[in-house]
């Protein structure tokens, strides 16, 4: 069967979940209503704003635990359970496709943490481990108790402490051990769509990566941490291992990454955060999905709605916080995609 009769044949498995997420599009937040909770003065009128929207039905449990955790489990845990009753068999494992980066931040975290010794649990996402489960494991050395896919990335971070002494050496490595699990489940749904888009993670994965070694005067090679697999390959990237930060940005400012490339940089040398890159690789995901969905019942058209609902909870999550917090509205405003 090619690949034509193979989208053929999904289009009509999807047609029915399609259909229902394009009357589900109403959810979504409008985005003077994002910029209006952004400017929010205080959490409660954070709350009173967002009870005039979809997420009203959440209002009152933040109003009594002070924190928006029952929203986030809640759409995490329905955008899952949707997707394992619409997801042919052989697309189910792509539910991690969804949700595998968020398990590798929280590693992170959980491992900064340990080794600043802070409690950095202000910066953990939501999952179906806390972040003293997945603590205690770490500092245990035993995640036998978790499960996939928490598990094999805690397992292959203990290996990667017991051969490297080089932190960001190690995050480096846990990124790429993310993108082989990736390449995995694209290449299970054989989706030609999805197949572009992590060719195009690549390489937002290396211009970011590429960056924070020449701001950061990091000493080890490209060779250690470039990864294949994009549209741009590693000699591509080689060429400018000697040269300055800003001779890189210019070389590749213009392409499908220019908007990631000049705010980031901008912002690198304003705020000395990579924020920007971030918010601008999620904008560039969720419009990859929204042209790749548009009019077609299909397995993107699905994923991209969860994708983007995805965003938008931990958008509000890091607003909300941020507003508890009294971080400044700018900073935040870095971090919130299509803002």
């Amino acid at each position: 069967m090619n690949l034509f009769e193979l989208e053929t044949r999904d289009f009509g498995d999807y047609l029915f979940a399609s259909g229902e997420l394009a009357e589900r599009e109403r959810e979504f937040l409008e985005k003077d209503q994002m910029e209006r909770l952004l400017a929010s003065a205080s959490k409660d009128d954070f709350v009173r704003i967002l009870n005039e929207t979809y997420y009203s039905k959440y209002t009152e449990e933040i109003k009594k635990s002070g924190n928006v955790e029952i929203m986030t489990e809640s759409e995490n845990l329905q955008a899952i359970e949707y997707l394992k009753r619409h997801l042919k068999d052989e697309h189910k494992n792509l539910i991690e496709f969804l949700i595998l980066d968020r398990d590798l931040h929280n590693v992170k975290i959980i491992m900064k943490s340990s080794v600043l010794k802070k409690d950095l649990r202000d910066l953990f996402l939501f999952s179906p481990y806390t972040f003293d489960d997945i603590k205690n494991a770490f500092d245990q050395k035993d995640a036998l108790k978790l499960e996939p896919p928490i598990k094999d990335i805690l397992e292959y971070a203990f290996t990667l402490l017991e051969t490297e002494s080089d932190f960001r050496l190690i995050e480096l490595k846990l990124e790429q051990f993310f993108f082989k699990r990736l390449e995995k489940y694209v290449a299970s749904a054989k989706s030609s769509s999805l197949i572009k888009l992590l060719r195009h993670r690549v390489d937002m994965l290396n211009i970011k990566n590429v960056y924070r070694s020449k701001v950061a005067n990091e000493s080890f090679k490209y060779d250690e941490f470039l990864y294949e697999g994009g549209y741009l390959d590693s000699e591509f990237f080689k060429q400018f291992e000697q040269e300055s930060v800003d001779f890189f940005a210019q070389s590749i400012e213009r392409g499908d990454y220019t908007k990631m490339i000049m705010q980031g940089t901008h912002l690198l040398y304003s705020d000395e955060t990579f924020a920007s890159f971030e918010k601008n690789e999620e904008e560039f995901i969720i419009n990859f999905f929204s042209e790749a969905s548009k009019s077609t019942a299909s397995l993107e058209r699905v994923l991209g709605f969860f994708v983007r609902k995805r965003f938008e909870v931990r958008s509000l999550n890091i607003m909300f916080n941020g507003i508890i917090n009294n971080i400044s509205r700018d900073k935040l405003k870095h971090r919130i995609p299509n803002l």
